[in-house]
């Protein structure tokens, strides 16, 4: 709900710039869906948006281009359509990721 409240205050004063700070760490799976939506409009209406967040599928889902910063340090700019979730792994830890679990 304060999630709402925020965005609303920040559509009154009819900002451009709208900034998300792990937005979706408390909400359930309906509300992310339900942001991501919203997220999709503001930036349908030419608003830019600053989406600040560790989970990767929801950057691929909703971002055009990705800045990944390790230890504070900007490693690397990225369009989203150009890169994979491995890739920005990689990036995040300064290493190659292996995002598989093998079942025993």
């Amino acid at each position: 709900m304060q999630q709402r409240v925020e965005i609303l205050k920040m559509l009154y004063r009819d900002n451009e710039i709208l900034i998300f700070d792990e937005p979706t760490a408390v909400l359930t799976p309906q509300e992310i869906k339900e942001l991501m939506e919203i997220m999709r409009g503001f930036t349908r209406e030419g608003k830019s948006i600053l989406f600040i967040t560790h989970k990767l599928q929801e950057i691929m889902d909703v971002s055009d281009r990705v800045t990944v910063l390790r230890r504070g340090k900007c490693v690397g700019t990225v369009n989203t359509s150009e890169t994979t979730v491995e890739a920005l792994s990689a990036m995040m830890v300064g290493r190659p990721v292996n995002l598989k679990v093998e079942k025993a």
